[in-house]
């Protein structure tokens, strides 16, 4: 059975690597449980055997701890592991509007960056008149979903093309090489999510 694949960090393009969101995740968690169980540093210092500074310095994102520290940290203050681990749910998230982002040979508009919770990514992007854009395999079992705001979009994939007007959507497996291309005079703007669930 195939693996679950999340991007490497070299594919992060948005504003934080997978393990600085992991960083930052688990300096939340372990800031709110000390509070919620009035712990100082000094103490949870002295149960986990973890330097003070140390400590301070994953709630504030600034080291992500090796699984030895974590183990340290968890055993301290009686807590598993998965809940250091586990991302705050969030209800609502509002994206406000953006600038693009030039790509290679297409602009972007970061919508929702990889999320580890839901295994997705989704974009806006824009392709000017007469641009062709070649992406590699994604990674094994990643799907991708694209569904077309403005323009004539065409999907070169497996030597086939798929033509998608205004309205339109394709969903396809991105574990090989595939071809975005604008062939008219006009720019075409779609919405692209990416699924890492497998």
């Amino acid at each position: 059975m195939d693996s679950k694949y999340i991007p490497d960090e070299a594919e992060q393009d948005d504003k934080f690597t997978v393990t600085e969101e992991i960083t930052r995740v688990i300096g939340v968690n372990l800031k709110r449980v000390r509070l919620e169980r009035g712990f100082s540093l000094d103490e949870v210092s002295a149960r986990s055997k973890v330097s003070k500074s140390m400590l301070s310095d994953i709630e504030r994102g600034r080291k992500c701890p090796t699984v030895a520290v974590l183990y340290k940290i968890c055993e301290g203050i009686n807590v598993s592991l998965p809940f250091l681990l586990k991302a705050p749910d969030k209800i609502v998230e509002v994206v406000k509007s953006q600038d693009l982002i030039r790509k290679g040979e297409f602009d972007v508009q970061q919508l929702f960056r990889y999320d580890i919770q839901t295994s997705m990514e989704i974009t806006k992007s824009r392709i000017e008149p007469g641009r062709e854009v070649t992406t590699d395999s994604h990674g094994p079992n990643v799907w991708e979903y694209i569904m077309v705001i403005d323009g004539v979009f065409t999907l070169i994939l497996d030597g086939e093309e798929y033509e998608l007007r205004r309205g339109e959507a394709v969903k396809f497996l991105a574990n090989r090489k595939h071809t975005y291309a604008n062939r008219t005079d006009q720019d075409v703007w779609a919405y692209d999510i990416l699924y890492y669930g497998g």
